[in-house]
């Protein structure tokens, strides 16, 4: 196997369109990789649909908080929110690009076992309550139009938004220490690829996909089920993180979110120490939410 380097080049310079005849349908990864789309259909976009068209009818809980209100509408973050699927996509065309087709396949094959079972986990608790906000009815942008036909919102704790963003930041970090890489390769796609995470992570406020209570029930999800890949100390440097150069608002209201979102990811890890399943702090949440809202 012919192994190239890339020290000088970033991951945004590598095509995602490439990944998918490159790894997605490659013999090796195909049936993986069907079987991780079939389970993405079925609990994200099934389950939301079968709602609003009555089919099924799970209870739908409202999960805004005032500290919402704070952030601003910003629709020109829209392309950096929906960034999170390429965010994961263009490494597969570097590792193309790095490794040849056939064992790029078998690196995109362990990250789609992963993804699917983030989705299957994500599961188990919009199984048990959906939940939603209060978003904006806007339509002036192409990208928005799309969103809400494709998104009936009802699936926001978790947010799967940040969970695939942490856990693909998570899996790559871990294929460089494993795989033939660099140095400057580690050290520039590692601070790339989590830059943009929390830049990505950040976004889900700003066009008013979620609340500040979905982050915390997505990060504490992924440390739950895939510690190995995202640990607790990553979420809480994630949190910290997030919302540094606050836009539109002040570093003290930035403040205040980032410390509701800390306080409910660390009770969200004590419950869960006295738990039998990772999910039931989760669940309780959306229960006591749901009364105090009646």
């Amino acid at each position: 196997m012919k192994v190239r380097y890339f020290d000088n080049k970033t991951l945004k310079s590598f095509n995602p369109l490439l990944a998918y005849p490159g790894v997605c349908i490659n013999p090796r990864s195909i049936f993986t990789n069907f079987r991780t789309f079939a389970v993405i259909i079925k609990e994200f976009f099934f389950l939301q649909f079968f709602e609003k068209l009555h089919i099924i009818h799970i209870p739908i809980v409202h999960v805004d908080h005032p500290l919402d209100q704070k952030i601003p509408f910003t629709p020109s973050k829209v392309r950096i929110y929906l960034d999170f699927i390429n965010l994961w996509v263009r490494p597969l065309t570097m590792l193309i690009s790095k490794f040849g087709c056939w064992h790029a396949s078998l690196l995109c094959k362990k990250w789609m076992r992963i993804f699917r079972r983030l989705y299957i986990a994500a599961g188990q608790i919009y199984h048990f309550r959906l939940t939603t906000t209060d978003r904006p009815k806007y339509k002036d942008m192409l990208e928005f139009r799309q969103i809400h036909a494709l998104d009936p919102h009802f699936l926001c704790v978790p947010s799967l938004h940040i969970a695939t963003v942490a856990l693909a930041f998570g899996f790559y970090r871990r294929t460089f220490a494993e795989e033939d890489f660099s140095e400057a390769e580690i050290k520039n796609w590692s601070m790339e690829l989590y830059d943009g995470a929390v830049e990505i992570a950040e976004t889900v406020l700003y066009v008013k996909q979620h609340s500040v209570n979905c982050i915390p029930a997505a990060l504490y999800m992924v440390t739950a089920n895939f510690g190995d890949l995202f640990s607790v100390e990553d979420a809480r440097k994630f949190i910290d993180d997030m919302f540094n150069k606050p836009e539109g608002f002040s570093e003290v209201e930035a403040f205040q979110v980032k410390d509701h979102i800390r306080t409910a990811f660390e009770n969200y890890l004590k419950e869960g120490e006295k738990s039998e399943n990772w999910y039931e702090p989760v669940h309780k949440f959306l229960e006591n939410y749901e009364k105090e809202a009646k």
